[in-house]
């Protein structure tokens, strides 16, 4: 009979020593320190099917997040599957500035554009109680799955949900505007994927199924097992950016603030664009690891300015 010593031995040789651990945690409903220090138990013949049938799956690049069910962001479980893109940690500089705007100016409104699972909306409803936050997507899958997640972590009933394209379904004027819209470039993102592009202007629709994707490819990346909607962005990756930014003017309150996330090669670009469209103080926040990853504008004047030495990326081939 099998024990979590053999399971996780076997384990080993699929999938790197982390996901293995984590996966076997959660097939068997135990914590990993319980893996290590009981490695002699036996486990049943349901449970080392479950276990087998996990480490295969990640075996194949299947991210860890969809295979569990959820993934950690700002200190909240969120629900996740294959309709939304998965949190990423990068994207807590967000909602950190965002923080600090509402904090420092008591703001009240916020809009977040192409919310997918909620992560920003219901972060900073959790954060704020005062916040009132209107989440907005295309993807009515995707709304789903932020309603799921606003009534898991208690705040339903301060986040309201819209469909439809960009800030479209937004006719009231808010003080703050949060934006992780799809920033890569398609040609990249395809190639890293396992599939040579020969068309550098390849949009959502023609994006690479999981199915055609190498598995070895694919275990370097979670990019082909999440929706193609919720990462292309055109030929530059600042197409929605675009679309979003031009329909600022018509939604931001006077003294409001805008934050869009962005790969780091595009930090200046979309300064620049911000700056056009509202005005007012721009300025470039990077992540902990040092890239620029948020572009903030603060309507009033300025010009734009970096917190910190963001370090410059590759321009949008990663997220």
């Amino acid at each position: 009979m099998p024990t979590r010593g053999g399971a996780r031995a076997a384990a080993l040789a699929r999938v790197a020593p982390l996901d293995a651990d984590v996966l076997l945690a959660h097939a068997l409903g135990v914590t990993k320190e319980a893996l290590y220090a009981h490695p002699e138990v036996a486990l049943t013949e349901e449970e080392a099917a479950r276990v087998a049938a996990l480490v295969e799956r990640r075996a194949a690049g299947e991210p860890v997040a969809y295979l569990r069910g959820f993934k950690e962001f700002h200190g909240l479980a969120l629900a996740v599957d294959p309709r939304v893109l998965i949190p990423r940690p990068e994207t807590e500089t967000l909602v950190e500035s965002a923080l600090a705007f509402v904090r420092r100016t008591h703001a009240r409104t916020v809009a977040d554009v192409g919310t997918g699972s909620g992560a920003i909306a219901i972060a900073l409803a959790v954060a704020e109680p005062p916040l009132r936050v209107i989440a907005l997507d295309v993807s009515a899958d995707a709304l789903a799955v932020a309603r799921e997640n606003a009534a898991r972590h208690g705040v339903a009933d301060r986040v309201t949900f819209r469909l439809g394209d960009l800030l479209a379904p937004l006719e009231e004027p808010v003080d703050v505007v949060t934006a992780n819209l799809p920033y890569l470039r398609a040609e990249p993102v395809a190639r890293r994927a396992g599939r040579p592009v020969a068309d550098a202007s390849l949009m959502v629709a023609s994006a690479p199924p999981a199915a055609e994707v190498p598995p070895l490819a694919a275990g370097r990346s979670s990019l082909a097992f999440e929706p193609a909607i919720a990462l292309y962005a055109g030929a530059d990756g600042l197409g929605l950016i675009r679309a979003a930014i031009a329909e600022l003017p018509r939604v931001l309150a006077p003294r409001g603030a805008a934050f869009f996330e962005i790969d780091p090669g595009q930090a200046d670009e979309v300064a620049a664009l911000l700056r056009a469209s509202v005005g007012g103080t721009v300025r470039i926040v990077p992540d902990l690891a040092g890239d620029a990853r948020v572009v903030v504008a603060e309507r009033g004047a300025g010009t734009a300015v970096a917190d910190g030495p963001p370090r410059a990326g590759s321009g949008g081939d990663v997220r």
